[in-house]
């Protein structure tokens, strides 16, 4: 994936600092400048691309609001303000999310995870290429059609991977970088440990360090929880 080229407007230094050590946090940013103001702003976004615009709103001589209008192909926004008057607004330029200060790192993170989804692209009109929907696996001799949407979970062991579904245990001479190669596409099927894969859909609950699948509770690894967490916060009635 390449990297997200972010753009920080603001004419409060304290709110420049804050914002920018949220994004040296997050390796999928790249920051392409520091903004004291939106004059400043509109000349980079004349001469190079930007895909996030962390922009504020009440500046002097040009707003936020403002120097969008400017703009015939805006990057997408997401507004920070210590004003909350301007929220309906900011819809209308269909902003991904609006900051009130003092932005928090949490909700600074809410907002990342609608930036992701937003940027998710379209399905097409058709469901997808075959390999997302059958795969042929070669299991003791036997060429055996495979629907990934009923897969539970993959578990690894070395050089065998076994994959659990309603249906069957599937026994394949494949690696868990195999399996990881095949679904890196597929947004439902992600890594929690060294052993297992599981797909989203049959995830019943998260108990503590485990998740829950049919019978099966498995165990997110150490290195996984911080990704396997913010995953699952996505997906968390708030």
């Amino acid at each position: 994936m390449e990297p997200i080229k972010t753009l920080i407007v603001d004419d409060e230094p304290l709110a420049r600092e804050l914002l920018e050590s949220y994004l040296r946090k997050l390796p999928q940013f790249h920051i392409v400048g520091v903004c004291t103001n939106a004059m400043e702003a509109f000349v980079i976004l004349s001469k190079q691309t930007v895909d996030l615009l962390l922009l504020d709103i009440n500046m002097p001589e040009l707003s936020g609001m403002d120097l969008l209008k400017t703009l015939k192909h805006p990057p997408r926004v997401i507004f920070t303000t210590a004003y909350d008057e301007y929220a309906v607004e900011s819809y209308e330029h269909q902003a991904v999310d609006y900051l009130l200060k003092p932005i928090t790192f949490s909700r600074f993170m809410k907002a990342i995870h609608k930036l992701e989804e937003a940027m998710q692209p379209a399905p097409s009109p058709s469901s997808g290429t075959l390999a997302d929907n059958i795969l042929f696996v070669k299991s003791e001799g036997k060429m055996v059609r495979v629907n990934p949407d009923e897969i539970w979970f993959i578990e690894g062991y070395k050089n065998y991977v076994r994959l659990w579904s309603a249906r069957e245990k599937l026994v394949l001479h494949k690696t868990m970088k195999n399996i990881e190669e095949w679904f890196q596409h597929n947004p439902f099927f992600i890594r929690i440990s060294k052993s297992y894969i599981v797909n989203l859909k049959f995830v019943s609950e998260i108990d503590g360090n485990a998740v829950r699948v049919g019978s099966e509770a498995l165990a997110i690894g150490t290195t996984y929880r911080d990704e396997v967490k913010k995953l699952f916060e996505k997906y968390q009635l708030q």
